[in-house]
């Protein structure tokens, strides 16, 4: 499967109310520390938070590289890399 980018996602899933589960996503480290979440090969959007992160921890048992996002995150996904939100786009 192909990686799309994180603009070609929001593009898609541009709603006020999109939540989304990211799998085999391509990040890069900026040289302030914070990582950028480049794009992902596997997108699977939800409409509530509660159903997202269910999905997300489904995943994530499964051995997934899997990363949630919230609506809030349009233009692009950029967060600290501290280890209690690396993963969670928050």
């Amino acid at each position: 499967m192909e990686t799309r980018t994180f603009k070609e996602i929001r593009k898609q899933y541009s709603g006020e109310d999109d939540f989304l589960v990211l799998i085999d996503c391509e990040t890069r480290d900026l040289p302030s520390g914070e990582l950028e979440v480049l794009g992902a090969k596997h997108v699977e959007p939800f409409k509530d938070f509660e159903a997202m992160y269910e999905a997300y921890r489904d995943y994530k048992k499964k051995g997934l590289d899997a990363w949630f996002v919230i609506p809030s995150y349009k233009e692009s996904f950029i967060m600290e890399q501290r280890a209690s939100v690396r993963r969670y786009g928050l």
